[in-house]
């Protein structure tokens, strides 16, 4: 299935962002007209529901007074957003099908790794080597077979890139994930990137580095362009996933990514110890 039937629920977003502004109307009015809940609103704003209701929509465009054109377009979105998607078949949590979305249509990524290389960016083999030894009802989605492969083709090849700022500690090359021909296959090819995308920036922080403020733990930074949706991070762990958006949080995170930015080294430069 193409990448436009995955990003529908992101069309729609935008376009509920927009009408409810043209309308001049705040979350609250909107709430108290549609009798929903803030966060609710909020959220399909924020491309965060997996299910899209037409008759929500049709509520909204007489809200927003829309056009018959715009209404109809808007009813067509949310049947269209009811179809499989392109991960259907696997079972991803609410919480990392954000993150998909939000993967496929930010201008801008910002990646902190500390132990793994990025799922993005994985060989084969590499991934392989994760799953090895690992009990099929403990992988998850993102670790299942074939899912990692769907994600990357559908990434690369869309009909555009975004910047992609990848930062990854020296310690997740010299971790033996599949062993030494595996993970120089591995290294291999993330210069192989870096080298013919002109968008991708790959760097590593050596240990000779020392202390640098990302230190702590692997984040995302998304930018969007348009404005519709506000600059977020990603944190991801044992027990889920999170999604920061207040101002002064997401600048926390990207002063601690241009810390460590600008303590790490060109890939092209780096050969393992």
């Amino acid at each position: 299935m193409s990448a436009k039937a995955f990003l529908t629920i992101i069309q729609i977003a935008r376009l509920l962002v927009q009408y409810r502004k043209r309308a001049g109307l705040t979350h609250k009015a909107v709430a108290d007209k549609v009798q929903m809940s803030v966060t609710k609103i909020r959220d399909l704003e924020h491309a965060r529901c997996t299910q899209v209701r037409w008759g929500d929509m049709l509520t909204f465009a007489h809200i927003y007074k829309l056009s018959p054109e715009e209404t109809s377009n808007l009813v067509r979105l949310a049947e269209e957003s009811e179809k499989p998607d392109l991960f259907h078949t696997f079972d991803i949590p609410s919480a990392f099908y954000t993150f998909l979305q939000m993967e496929m249509v930010a201008s801008k990524i910002m990646i902190y790794e500390t132990e793994l290389v990025t799922g993005l960016f994985q060989i084969e083999a590499y991934m392989q080597a994760l799953r090895d030894g690992v009990e099929p009802e403990f992988r998850g989605p993102a670790n299942g077979a074939g899912f990692r492969l769907d994600r990357q083709r559908q990434f690369m090849e869309r009909d555009w890139l975004p910047e992609v700022v990848y930062v990854t500690s020296e310690a997740a090359l010299q971790q033996q994930i599949g062993g030494p021909e595996v993970m120089a296959s591995q290294l291999d090819h993330l210069k192989r990137l870096a080298r013919e995308f002109s968008l991708f920036t790959f760097k590593v922080v050596p240990f000779s580095a020392g202390k640098h403020r990302s230190l702590g733990g692997a984040f995302e930074i998304f930018e969007f362009e348009g404005g519709e949706f506000p600059k977020t991070v990603y944190l991801e762990s044992l027990e889920g996933a999170r999604y920061i958006e207040r101002p002064e949080r997401v600048v926390s995170f990207q002063l601690a990514f241009d810390d460590s930015e600008k303590k790490a080294d060109l890939i092209k430069d780096y050969t393992p110890s």
